[in-house]
């Protein structure tokens, strides 16, 4: 049923995001031959399909003057997530990011304003460090930066398998989205940076794509690196996004200066730099838990507003909104006799997510995962949460350049008797998903799992709550793999996505089973262990083998690169 296709080169990167461009690009001035993946199309696709408005970074000769050092951005960072951060990869990310920066202002990214200066906002560190920029064709541009470096681009193909021989990873297979082609790729080093993993859980609109994040993001690189044996990272933790209620979508850092209220009009935390002179979203939406609270005292709905706000910051806020893709949103308001001058903008809490939180591949400072040869950049990673775009930046670069010194020392022979059936295997699966005449569809397996996931490992965990749904999910899992059908390739693309969203599940449940405590809130709360334990300031790395999930205690200090 299938045609096949090969390729080989020198560096594979699955996935065509912010880190995917960067990494190929990097990876294309040291070897000759680099591939790039990408299920959509690397013009617009990843995180930033739409645009994005803002990057944190530190900028030496700004903030070196305010006597704000690298040091303090990283202690900052690392702070604001608990300490669960790798501090050796932070830093790393602090120090390059402006360069990085500097070089998309080259490829034709408009980064300063009309006068040549930087727009700076204050978020989650002590000082202004977050820029804002015209950021609405960035994926475009990247593109056209890749397709200059005589990167080849494969786009409409999703990767779904890594192939592993004798502990390194010697290529991947995926299938076309569009035709029905089965693709085969060999190189001695493939760099994993498919973004997150979005649609676990049910959208409080009720609609299947209806998300902050993009719903075509379905953990599959961390899926693919988990069934590969790959060491994960800090999969207990689900994180929450807060924005305007309905239209669901990030931004809620493109609205400076607006404060957050509650049903009363009264200010929640009240943006609290203002006296300062500096420019600052207000700190209620970065923290759900607050919004919960608020709601179970009976002063919701909550509301942005910005009524107070003069004609020059409600352009601002519409110009930073446009270029992180808000456009549905301000047409909507447009069209409906909205404004931000004089009506209140309704916020409330999205679905749990896994993408910006603490969860994802465990990789080192080279960006090198536990599998030698493969290599792992942007929201894919673990270990540093809220790497966002710096860090695909930086880590995406450095992914690059780290993997193909790597493939400049390696080789690669023929596949071994148990790599092709594994490929034939895999095929076979795919095609019968193609072939059948009646089953399931895609979209009845990922309202199955978001169900699952929502009723035993939401909000509130337990033990027995969470035994009783990794049965139940490995259970769907096995019923999915038996009874999908696909009636063309981008169905399969679906079909595959919502089982890596499995996949993504099970290592949720088994990570929350594990850490016997709560912390960080909304982020791990189990009712049978309420309260934050020391024992597990910890990381908590686990991979999968043939006798099952093996988890490991990490001392946050090994990470700390002091």
């Amino acid at each position: 049923m299938f045609e096949d296709r090969e390729f080989k080169s020198d560096v594979l990167v699955i996935g065509g995001g912010i880190a995917g461009c960067m990494a190929a690009i990097r990876a294309s001035e040291l070897v000759n031959d680099v591939i790039l993946v990408e299920k959509c199309n690397t013009q617009r696709s990843g995180c930033a399909t739409t645009g994005v408005d803002h990057v944190w970074t530190y900028i030496p000769p700004i903030h070196g003057e305010q006597g704000y050092t690298l040091e303090d951005i990283v202690e900052d960072h690392s702070n604001a997530y608990g300490g669960f951060v790798d501090k050796r990869i932070l830093r790393i990310i602090a120090e390059n990011s402006f360069g990085r920066i500097l070089e998309l202002e080259k490829y034709g990214i408009e980064i300063r304003d009309e006068n040549g200066d930087f727009r700076l906002i204050k978020k989650i560190h002590r000082v202004p460090t977050f820029l804002h920029f015209a950021g609405r064709d960035l994926k475009v541009k990247l593109t056209k930066e890749v397709r200059k470096r005589g990167v080849k681009i494969i786009n409409r193909v999703m990767a779904t398998e890594l192939l592993v021989q004798n502990g390194k990873v010697v290529g991947a297979i995926g299938v076309g989205t569009r035709d029905e082609i089965f693709y085969t790729f060999k190189a001695p080093s493939v760099i994993l940076s498919t973004g997150g993993a979005y649609g676990m859980y049910r959208s409080p609109t009720g609609l299947l794509n209806n998300m902050a994040f993009p719903p075509h993001e379905t953990g599959d690189g961390r899926a693919m690196a988990y069934r590969a044996g790959a060491e994960m990272v800090g999969m207990e933790f689900t994180t929450y996004q807060i924005g305007p209620k309905n239209f669901q979508r990030c931004g809620r850092g493109s609205y400076v200066p607006g404060v957050l209220v509650n049903s009363r009009g009264e200010k929640i935390t009240g943006n609290l730099e203002e006296d300062l002179g500096v420019k600052a979203i207000d700190s209620s939406v970065e923290n759900p838990n607050l919004f919960f609270q608020i709601q179970e005292k009976g002063s919701g709905p909550i509301y942005m507003d910005c009524t107070g706000n003069s004609k020059e910051e409600i352009e601002y806020i519409q110009w930073a909104l446009e270029n992180e893709g808000n456009l549905a949103l301000l047409r909507h308001m447009e069209k409906s006799g909205i404004s931000f001058s004089e009506h209140l903008i309704e916020f409330t809490i999205y679905e749990p997510k896994i993408g910006l939180a603490k969860a994802g591949i465990l990789i080192d400072e080279n960006c090198r995962t536990s599998i030698s040869g493969l290599y792992a950049a942007g929201d894919e990673i673990g270990n540093v949460p809220r790497a966002v775009s710096p860090g695909a930046l930086v880590l995406g670069h450095r992914a690059g350049e780290k993997a193909a010194l790597f493939s400049k020392d390696s080789s690669i022979g023929e596949f071994t008797p148990e790599i092709e059936n594994f490929i034939d295997h895999t095929r076979s699966m795919y095609e019968k998903f193609l072939s059948r005449e009646k089953g399931a569809s895609w979209t009845e397996a990922k309202i199955a799992l978001q169900n699952i996931m929502e009723g035993y490992c939401g909000r509130i965990r337990s033990e027995t709550m969470l035994e009783a749904g990794l049965l139940y999910l490995r259970r769907l899992r096995d019923t999915a793999v038996k009874e999908l059908k696909a009636n063309d390739p981008h169905e399969l693309s679906r079909c595959l996505g919502v089982l890596n969203l499995m996949d993504c599940g099970e290592m949720i449940i088994l990570s929350a089973l594990t850490r016997k405590e709560s912390r960080f809130a909304l982020e791990h709360y189990r009712v049978d262990y309420p309260e934050t334990n020391p024992e597990w300031d910890c990381f908590l790395v686990f991979r999968k083998e043939k006798e099952g999930v093996v988890f490991e205690k990490r001392p946050l200090e090994l990470y700390r690169g002091d």
